[in-house]
This record gives structure tokens, sequence and C-alpha cells, in this order.
């Protein structure tokens, strides 16, 4: 069973949901952008190439990729429109409003506001003057004006010391900005979570916060109950009865230590009901994930 069937399992019976999940390159493993439906046990690749972050924009979904391109793809999942964007490392995409993305340039520090039609660069959001990755910016969410980002550290110089636990969730209001005035801030000065080990994925779900404490192979949902895994987290999307993470074969897995006594190597999404505390896993034939939405009943 592709899916193994979790429409027939008791214990999950009423999961119907269809998610898209990108996968970013790794060694071989070309990546790529995949439906998964539950309801008709479903699993099928719609690109293959590495994947980042994704998000929809009216009918449009707008993807990162790992060659450094925005991709727009209609709601029957074909291109439409392809952006190079230069050596940027791009990561995380968030919807600004029906005409805006937000993109996290990871190599540049910063979160550049792109055009969503023509994909075109008109202004940023920056962490640090540096053109070279200092924070390790990740992924990124808008909610009612406050912008959340997770990044492996809001202080600087991350790869330094990259066992360091000095990860954090930072959140800035975006209230009067515009997206084509440029905007400077310190992330240290807008920490909201800290002490976290290379965090991924942030959302907010009916006001309350969650997110992926990668390298801690954890999850926090809500603010508060923690999911402890078998390996490295990322990739999340929330529902009333469920929550998915993704879970990536860790690339440095003996150049950065971890302090379990098994790290899972499988890559692909936990289905996961916090209510019972079960969870059963959905291989995926990708090692990496990064995210993971809803798609839309």
């Amino acid at each position: 069973m592709l899916l193994h069937g979790l429409d027939m399992d008791q214990d999950f019976h009423s999961l119907d949901s269809k998610l898209l999940v990108s996968c970013p390159v790794s060694g071989p493993d070309e990546g790529g952008l995949f439906l998964l439906d539950f309801k008709q046990n479903s699993l099928k690749k719609l690109y293959t190439g590495g994947c980042m972050g994704m998000a929809w924009v009216k009918d449009r979904l707008i993807v990162a990729t790992n060659q450094n391109q925005l991709l727009c793809l209609n709601s029957r999942y074909q291109i439409t429109a392809r952006q190079d964007c230069g050596q940027m490392d791009l990561h995380g995409v968030i919807k600004y409003n029906d005409d805006i993305v937000l993109v996290v340039e990871t190599e540049n520090n910063a979160i550049g506001c792109y055009e969503a039609a023509a994909l075109k660069r008109i202004g940023e959001i920056r962490l640090n003057p540096a053109t070279r990755d200092v924070h390790h910016l990740n992924d990124i969410w808008l909610d009612s004006g406050l912008l959340y980002a997770s990044m492996f550290s809001p202080y600087g110089k991350w790869h330094k010391q990259p066992m360091n636990v000095s990860g954090a969730i930072i959140v800035v209001n975006l209230g009067t900005f515009n997206p084509y005035v440029p905007l400077a801030l310190n992330p240290a000065n807008h920490v909201v979570v800290k002490n976290l080990y290379m965090p991924h994925s942030v959302l907010t779900y009916k006001n309350k916060l969650s997110y992926c404490n990668s390298m801690a192979f954890q999850t926090v949902i809500g603010g508060t109950q923690t999911v402890q895994l078998a390996g490295f987290t990322r990739g999340l999307a929330v529902t009333d009865e469920l929550v998915f993470i993704g879970q990536s074969r860790m690339r440095h897995v003996l150049r950065i230590p971890h302090k379990f006594s098994n790290c899972s190597l499988d890559g692909g999404v936990h289905v996961y009901d916090p209510k019972l505390r079960i969870s059963r896993f959905v291989s995926l034939p990708a090692q990496q994930v990064y995210q993971i939405l809803i798609c839309p009943q």
C-alpha cells in the first residue's frame, strides 16, 4: 500500500487530507514535489528537482528550488513561469498578499520581496549586511502582520560552532511594512524562542506557535507539547485533529554528532495524533523533506 492504507486504519480513519511535500536535492537524490492523497491512498511525483519553500498565491503555487530559481505552477501543477534569482540559497516562501511573496535568501541574510506574477524582486528585509550566510535563516510564516522566522543563530556566524544550541524563532511586526522600501533589523532584538538546535519549519495555528527543533529530533506543537521523534525533523502542517511532521536523512550525521542512541535516516512524513499520542510513518522516495502544505479541499 502506497500510503499504508491509513484511511482504513481504525486509529486514523478520519484521515482524508491531501499534502504537497517539497523535497530538496540530496546526493544522487534529485528531490521533487510530491502529492500525497490519503483518501485515494496515492502518491504522485509532480516535479523532479530540488524543491524548498512553497506558498499558494491565489491559484498559483510559488516554489523555491535548490537551483536558485522561483517556479510558478498553476492549479494543475504545470510550470507557467520560471525566474533565476542568483546565488541566494533560497529557503522558505510565504504569501505577503495577493501580489507579493516573501522568499528567504539564506546566503544573503535577507528575506526578499517578489512580485508573485512576474517573480521580480522589489525589496528586502535584511537581517545582516553581510552577503555570506551568517544566521542560516530557514523558514518564515506570516500571521496577522507578524512575521515569524527560524534560524540557526540570531547572533551570527553559526557555522563557526555548528554544534552550539543557539537557534531561535524571531517575530517581527510588519504592520507598517512597505515591501518596496528596504527594512533592516537585528534578529537578536526579536527573539521569542531561544536555545533551539538548528530549527526549521515554523507556523501558527489558531494563534499558537509550532515549529521543528530539527537537530533535537523534536517538534513543538502549540508552544507546549513536544513530540520526540527518531530523526531530523523538517516540514510541518497542523490540523484540528492531526499533525504532519517531515523527517529527513541527516546530511552531516557523522560530522555533527547527536546525543541519541539511534538516528533514523529515513525520509518521509509522520502522521501524528496529538490527543492519542500515536503516529504512523509514510516513507517517501526521497531523502529530504523541506515543507508540507495541506491542499485546500
